[in-house]
């Protein structure tokens, strides 16, 4: 399995102008917009995508090829979910399916919001900002 690339849908993404994003950039390289078959929320001033098995459910985002898997640490700090963090913990790294185009998905890791959410605070349309 491929476990190089990196599907984020926010904080990450190109125009959050978010320090972490240059991070990311630093060591990946753009691929393309995709998205997963999830809900999205507002957290806080950040967003949460729970996976749905509704094909209707799309949190869209940004693709990247990681040249530098060794950044996948720092980011999972970042998001909270590493042994640094008591467990349960806020995100959950996970290989998901992305649709890139509509006939072809790859394999991508995301961070998985893993709390209860708010139903009133979810973003329909599916789009970070």
């Amino acid at each position: 399995m491929n476990n190089d690339y990196l599907f984020v849908y926010g904080t990450l993404m190109q125009n959050s102008q978010h320090p972490m994003h240059q991070l990311l950039q630093a060591h990946s390289e753009y691929i393309c917009k995709g998205w997963i078959r999830a809900q999205l929320y507002q957290i806080q001033d950040y967003p949460g995508a729970v996976l749905s098995e509704d094909d209707n459910n799309k949190v869209h985002g940004e693709v990247y090829r990681l040249t530098n898997l060794s950044v996948l640490a720092q980011l999972d700090d970042f998001e909270e979910c590493s042994a640094a963090f008591p467990e349960p913990h806020e995100y959950q790294r996970q290989q998901v399916d992305v649709g890139i185009t509509a006939a072809k998905h790859i394999k991508a890791w995301a961070y998985i919001y893993n709390h209860s959410v708010d139903p009133g605070k979810r973003i329909k349309s599916g789009r970070f900002r």
